[in-house]
């Protein structure tokens, strides 16, 4: 494995789960997403391949039913949090199932297993398993996790920022996020009819582009998107150095294919200037 080869591919918790309904899976989306990232292997676009995928409507009922997010307060807790993992799990299998029956050689993991947290960022990790796998020319899939932490006991280990530290501490060539989108708009494009896709954002504009309050962005797409443009911030120098970050929808057919084979496409890129 070399840093030139490796993608690591975030999967959108809205895009393989209905946020509007607790526990509601898209299948067909899962088994076409399995699909194009089979196609992808098979035309040589991908040589090494690391999937994270997020919770969506799986992770984050039970985790506020719960108040998990707040940290550990009292043993009464330790139950629910078994519970909330073994929510997630139902997910995490049917995601592992399908891209096994459509020929992706999963490897199925735990970030909770190789992850240590504080204060809710990561601190601390593993990665000598996932990277021995990697190399081995399997597939490990990892996805949103509560981590023990540090500080509160333990804290929800959001997908994207794992994506983030995994693209940094593997030295990844590619870090695509596959949402329910096109990428960033201007304004939330399921709501308003002439949002504007942003085809490019400067990683060192992002705190004065998106640097809102709470209340500014909840009806703004940018909003919905700022914890992860802002997770991004950590990795600029790598992106300085050349690593690749776009945001695109793998709800229609074929964009991350046209994507990787240099084609143009509707997405958001990261950039450096």
């Amino acid at each position: 494995m070399t840093a030139e080869d490796l993608i690591v591919l975030k999967l959108g918790g809205s895009l393989f789960t209905d946020k509007s309904t607790p526990y509601k899976l898209r299948e067909s989306v899962i088994k076409a997403v399995a699909a194009e990232i089979k196609e992808c292997i098979d035309l040589g676009l991908i040589k090494n391949l690391v999937i994270v995928h997020g919770v969506g409507s799986f992770g984050h009922p039970p985790v506020l039913k719960y108040n998990l997010h707040k940290g550990f307060r009292n043993k009464d807790q330790l139950i629910s949090m078994s519970k909330t993992q073994q929510i997630v799990n139902e997910l995490r299998k049917t995601i592992a199932i399908t891209f096994i029956e459509e020929g992706v050689p999963i490897n199925l993991m735990h970030a909770s297993s190789i992850i240590v947290g504080d204060k809710m960022a990561i601190a601390d990790y593993t990665f000598n398993s996932l990277k021995g796998f990697l190399s081995l020319g399997m597939v490990p899939l990892i996805g949103g996790d509560m981590m023990y932490d540090k500080t509160m006991g333990f804290s929800v280990c959001s997908g994207d920022q794992l994506a983030v530290v995994l693209s940094r501490v593997l030295r990844a060539k590619q870090l695509i996020f596959a949402t329910d989108v096109s990428g960033v708009f201007d304004k939330d494009p399921k709501l308003e009819e002439h949002a504007q896709l942003l085809r490019e954002i400067n990683i060192n504009e992002i705190e004065q582009l998106f640097g809102k309050t709470e209340e500014e962005t909840s009806k703004d797409a940018s909003g919905k998107m700022q914890g992860k443009l802002f997770s991004l911030i950590s990795i600029k120098d790598q992106i300085q150095e050349g690593l690749e970050v776009v945001i695109l929808s793998m709800n229609k057919k074929g964009v991350l294919k046209n994507h990787l084979k240099g084609q143009e496409s509707e997405l958001t890129k990261i950039i450096y200037n």
